[in-house]
């Protein structure tokens, strides 16, 4: 897909009215281009930003500051040049154009950390953690990205290949030597070895979400009856009025959500349909609605005009496990307080919403360091493919052993297990499955 050898430039910044534009140019004919637009002999110092006058023949197209970048100690590897213009379409356009009358292409998507993977300066795993920084839209998710870039899943999967190499190693000695010449290991160790392997394995996998399923983000639900002040506390917390407030009973038929960010957390909050019997075909549907939105729910907050806790017990299996937050609203007409467990809100007037929200706020504070203890990494589907692969691949060929099998089929077996694995980190990968992980990043990447 990519000629590593050619010479490439790109736009590596949104194009348009802005204060900087950044220009990436990546390849063996760098340090000449240098040359050729700031119109010197002297080559460029390493690693420092020089502000340098752009030409084009003898006409001045910028002031730039310029940084170059020499090979191998640069991203992609090669020798690396950067041009921070002034901002705007002109000149973009006029220094690109130029660039390439000197031999350079525009890079296809992806390139720049293409040639990173293949210089050996990053591996698979970092590589699309790159484009998961770059696609984040919050917070832990780019975190987790992060640390997989700085390579802390790598050095777990690096770990778990030297232990399975090491195994195969062991056995492959033992198959060139008789029982005279070195101490063989009992088949019943090797499957020890194996089963921590496949433990090892499953902890990573268990303690990893997959970035597109936003397991990240605190569900967040209003429940209770109908025509208890849902909707309104919903606008409330929400900021603007996004579900309908009537006094007729049972206004909300379906489920109304926002996005919203609090402490740093992705919180999707939900309005829903009143729970009650009903033989209306929307309604019943919409009752159905607010069941499964309850299921799918990190913190419960059940709204009621006279006592919730009492309304809540109603349907206990319903919120098993469940975080809730008993709220009384219209507390400026039901005076009458029969729960004490419960924050005291009024929505017309606004009393209790300060107090409320501060104990959402820490609800969702305790969720996500819930969540970040009990989760390590953040995953793709090619990756949680791959491992639960391996973990099958790995427990077919323990029950082998187990059934006291030839153990060049066992290591033949891991072999297999072990060029698999390795597809994790780019090693033995298929061209394929490389070209589709980069054609996905934005050009100048």
């Amino acid at each position: 897909m990519y000629n590593v050898r050619d010479n490439i430039v790109a736009l590596a910044t949104v194009p348009g009215k802005a204060a900087l534009n950044v220009v990436r140019c990546s390849g063996p004919g760098v340090s000449k281009l240098y040359s050729k637009l700031i119109k010197t002999s002297t080559p460029p110092r390493p690693n420092y930003a020089h502000l340098k006058t752009i030409y084009h023949q003898k006409t001045p197209v910028d002031q730039a500051m310029v940084v170059f970048f020499k090979a191998p100690k640069t991203f992609t590897g090669q020798d690396l040049l950067e041009f921070s213009v002034h901002g705007g379409l002109i000149i973009i356009k006029k220094l690109i154009t130029i660039i390439e009358n000197y031999g350079f292409r525009q890079a296809l998507p992806g390139e720049f950390s293409y040639r990173a993977f293949i210089n050996g300066k990053i591996d698979l795993i970092q590589a699309e953690a790159i484009g998961a920084v770059v696609g984040s839209n919050n917070n832990l998710d780019t975190l987790y990205a992060l640390n997989n870039l700085k390579g802390s899943l790598s050095a777990k999967i690096n770990n778990i290949s030297k232990k399975m190499k090491n195994i195969i190693l062991n056995m492959e000695h033992e198959l060139d030597f008789d029982e005279e010449e070195i101490t063989f290991v009992s088949l019943k160790e090797y499957s020890s070895k194996l089963k921590r392997l496949l433990e090892d394995a499953s902890t990573v996998v268990g303690s990893s979400y997959l970035a597109n399923e936003n397991k990240n983000n605190i569900n967040v639900c209003l429940v209770g009856k109908t025509n208890v002040g849902k909707s309104s506390l919903f606008n409330l917390l929400v900021g603007y009025s996004r579900s309908i407030v009537t006094n007729t009973p049972g206004t909300t038929t379906d489920t109304i959500s926002a996005e919203l960010t609090l402490n740093e957390a992705n919180v999707s909050l939900v309005d829903t349909a009143g729970i009650r019997k009903t033989k209306a075909r929307v309604e019943k549907e919409g009752v159905l609605r607010t069941y499964n939105i309850i299921k799918k729910a990190d913190i419960v907050l059940f709204v009621d005009d006279r006592d919730p806790a009492k309304q809540a017990k109603k349907h206990t299996k319903l919120f098993k496990g469940k975080k809730i937050i008993y709220i009384q609203n219209k507390v400026d007409k039901n005076i009458k307080v029969l729960c004490t467990k419960t924050f005291k809100v009024s929505c017309k007037n606004k009393l209790g919403i300060n107090s409320l929200f501060t104990a959402l706020s820490t609800s969702i504070n305790n969720y996500s360091s819930s969540f970040m203890l009990k989760t390590s990494f953040l995953i793709n589907n090619r990756q949680l493919q791959i491992f639960k692969d391996f973990i099958k691949d790995i427990s077919k060929t323990i029950q082998i052993i187990d059934k006291g099998g030839d153990l060049v089929v066992v290591v033949s077996s891991l072999h297999f297990c072990c060029d698999r694995f390795s597809s994790l980190l780019g090693y033995k990968n298929k061209e394929e499955t490389i070209n589709n992980i980069f054609k996905g990043f934005c050009v100048g990447k």
